[in-house]
């Protein structure tokens, strides 16, 4: 009796156990339905398979924007325009309006939740009769933005690099030709790893979560712990230094916010692989927050621990490698190499991640007839579903765009600028569109802003106004050759492109961005 009892009980405990399995599985594929459903209803098939969960979609943000290895990128231009007040209270400016930003961007994130991101939403959210022109305008500019913005990952590894060699050899390396040799060489090498598509840049971003958390803090502690003087805390908050040539303090502290602005940035590009996300409309949404909020809290203990232990400051100013000097003074050349591999490899993970962003978005465009001969371009590979001719197609443009910097050492800072200018436009645009043809549009995704989504809305498209116009003026004056902020010839450019490409054949063949569903499959 009692053998038969224990049989049952086993039964049922196995019983209960396949309904469990079964009950996850189905739930699994309820998730995968919906996703497939909510694309159909916004008029795209399903074409990727989702793979993503919220991990790897906050790590990708996270990954992209990299804190650790880019928030010194730009540390000379920071403490001559504001000193450390710059770098630190720099942070603390931003990061409200940035949260702003990451809100709006997840709203919509929730209630789009399509490839192609900023692109795709200001199509979504402008009225039939612009909407076109919109969509069309901020595709090229948020492709210029992640072309220049890999440009600029691809030159700070070679850098990284050339400060490890320096380091440890006594020869020094200064020619130019190498810092491209090695920017093409890392741009190859983040082409091939990005080809294996969404499964391996889940992989990395996973790991990198990981390598930067623990990377992150080593540095932190060790970096102020080993330091053999320290700066006291009325310097590190309240120093204030103007060598820019401009009178005015406020000027000089707003251009000293490009350090900042470059360091909190590429949290968006997790929607341009929204359609291989589970559950995209809320593990989008909550990617990019916890992404932003971890960056933000990122960003200012790597501020702090790095203001307390610099030694000397005037040295780290003329250092053509910053970061490599900072670390070398504070602890010993050993550990500054196995700190700058740590920073290296984050920035890798970065660039892999903006390629991959770049290629998706430009396959949207192309699925769109965004691009020029874009038949060419809407082509995945079968074994990874990656575009990978659109791969080929960035790694040659920045390739190309590199090569003034042969004859000009401030070439590539103008770059950064670039980057951080029309990534913040991209952004923006969205946002704007609402405000001028859709104040009235409730979003009805999952995560939503209610009756505070306008205003933060507005205080998203005031700020990216501001610091466009502000990131535009030469960080130093008098104005030569030399010291010329370069970056709005570079926008500008952008724009005369996209906007005679516009007149030429866009304003003809391109409707926005196209159903790839008929009516009669998206009305079921």
């Amino acid at each position: 009796m009692s053998g038969k009892i224990q049989h049952q009980s086993k039964k049922a405990d196995v019983t209960s156990i396949i309904n469990k399995s079964s009950d996850i599985e189905t739930a699994s594929i309820d998730t995968v339905d919906h996703d497939e459903k909510r694309l159909e209803e916004l008029g795209y098939k399903q074409e990727f398979k989702r793979e993503i969960n919220l991990f790897v979609q906050a790590g990708f943000a996270f990954s992209t924007m990299a804190v650790l290895p880019n928030w010194l990128i730009g540390f000379a231009g920071a403490m001559s325009a504001g000193g450390p007040m710059s770098l630190f209270w720099g942070i603390v400016v931003v990061s409200p309006f940035v949260l702003c930003i990451a809100l709006s961007m997840a709203e919509v994130f929730s209630a789009y939740p399509v490839n192609g991101g900023v692109y795709s939403w200001c199509y979504l959210l402008s009225s039939e009769k612009w909407g076109p022109l919109m969509s069309w305008l901020c595709g090229y500019i948020f492709v210029g933005g992640l072309v220049t913005g890999a440009m600029t990952l691809a030159y700070s590894m070679a850098e990284y690099t050339i400060a490890i060699s320096n380091i440890v050899n006594e020869d020094q390396i200064t020619n130019s030709g190498v810092y491209v040799g090695l920017y093409c060489a890392y741009l190859l090498l983040g082409v091939v790893y990005s080809y294996f598509g969404v499964k391996f840049s889940g992989y990395l971003n996973q790991f990198m979560v990981f390598w930067v958390l623990i990377g992150s803090t080593i540095i932190i502690i060790t970096m102020p712990a080993m330091a053999p003087t320290h700066h006291s805390a009325t310097w590190v908050f309240t120093e204030f230094q103007n060598s820019t040539g401009y009178q005015n303090s406020g000027l000089a502290f707003f251009l000293g916010l490009l350090q900042a602005g470059w360091t909190l940035i590429g949290y968006e590009n997790g929607a341009q692989i929204a359609e291989g996300t589970k559950n995209a409309a809320r593990t989008g949404p909550r990617g990019i927050i916890i992404a932003v909020i971890g960056a933000i809290f990122q960003s200012l203990a790597l501020c702090i621990s790095t203001l307390f232990s610099i030694q000397d400051l005037d040295e780290l100013l003329e250092s053509s490698f910053p970061l490599g000097t900072l670390f070398v003074r504070a602890t010993t050349p050993k550990l500054a190499v196995f700190f700058l591999v740590i920073v290296c490899v984050s920035q890798f993970a970065s660039l892999c991640n903006t390629l991959f962003t770049v290629s998706q978005l430009m396959w949207s465009m192309s699925r769109d007839k965004c691009l020029p001969n874009h038949l060419v371009w809407y082509n995945l590979s079968n074994n990874y579903q990656m575009p990978v001719r659109l791969l080929l197609l960035v790694a040659l443009i920045c390739t190309v765009l590199i090569m003034p910097s042969l004859a000009s050492s401030v070439y590539w800072s103008a770059m950064m600028s670039t980057s951080v200018i029309c990534l913040n436009v991209a952004y923006g645009l969205p946002y704007f569109c609402r405000l001028v043809w859709k104040r009235d549009i409730v979003h009805k995704g999952p995560f939503n802003l209610g009756r505070y989504s306008l205003m933060i809305n507005f205080f998203a498209v005031a700020w990216i106004a501001f610091f466009g116009v502000i990131l535009c003026i030469p960080s130093v004056h008098p104005v030569d050759p030399v010291t010329m902020n370069w970056a709005s010839l570079m926008i500008g450019a952008i724009l005369i492109f996209s906007l005679v490409f516009w007149f030429i054949s866009g304003r003809k063949n391109f409707m926005g961005p196209i159903k790839t569903l008929g009516d009669d499959i998206k009305k079921k």
